[in-house]
């Protein structure tokens, strides 16, 4: 591979990633959240969400996703899309962090990562 290209994002569109991990720089991440939203007259018309550090592999939260389109994007709703998101997750426990304390922080930046790209927007 010798690149990758990202399209850049539309102007209703933003997008967010918060790296939760013990130094700020080269140390692996206990978890990741990647979301990008698309606003439309203030209503979410599409949402991603991407998982990091909770998996084998990085994995999308769908249902996360789904309890965002459509809606404005207040309080309860981002609470309610920080909690689906938590849900479905089965991290482990390693050094870094116990499995537990993973799915929590999935929760806590989940939110803070829609906050984010929403004041972008």
């Amino acid at each position: 591979m010798t690149g990758i290209v990202i399209p850049p994002l539309a102007e209703n569109e933003a997008a967010a990633y918060i790296k939760h991990a013990v130094r700020k720089a080269m140390d692996l991440a206990i978890i990741g959240v990647a979301v990008k939203i698309k606003v439309e007259d203030g209503i979410c018309t599409d949402a991603k969400i991407a998982l990091g550090a909770v998996a084998t592999t990085p994995i999308r939260a769908p249902k996360a996703e789904e309890v965002l389109i459509g809606k404005e994007l207040t309080e309860d709703v981002i609470v309610e899309a920080s909690v689906a998101a938590m849900n479905s997750c089965n991290p482990i426990s390693d050094i870094r962090a116990s499995a537990e304390y993973r799915k929590d922080m999935i929760r806590v930046f989940t939110k803070r990562a829609i906050k984010q790209a929403m004041e972008s927007l």
